[in-house]
């Protein structure tokens, strides 16, 4: 099952001392410009032969530029059996405009 978070939900699950990877499916050139600190990329472009990098047994925050590609991903994953599955609504721009921490460059 897929669930969808807010920018905020997510602020208070980044802010915690819970275990979760924050998987970014956006392009190499959009990942390098600005991405959450932490974020492990895995382009949906390459996602088969990098499928590896998320693990199975942990939370899976999918994040993109506004979600459409998050939620793919994380569609493909639920088709292969991956649990706790959580799109990040609005993405890295939502995410942005809140004014969460980001690192660039």
């Amino acid at each position: 099952m897929i669930e969808h978070v807010s920018v905020e939900e997510f602020k208070t699950i980044f802010d915690s001392k819970t275990s979760f990877h924050i998987v970014d499916v956006r392009e190499v050139y959009e990942y390098d410009s600005v991405r959450i600190p932490n974020s492990t990329l895995v382009p949906l472009s390459a996602f088969n032969e990098n499928i590896n990098l998320i693990d199975k047994n942990s939370s899976n925050y999918f994040l993109c530029g506004i979600g459409k590609r998050a939620l793919k991903a994380a569609e493909y994953l639920n088709t292969l059996g991956y649990k706790n599955l959580y799109v990040i609504d609005g993405g890295i721009k939502a995410w942005i405009e809140a004014g969460h921490p980001v690192e660039c460059g």
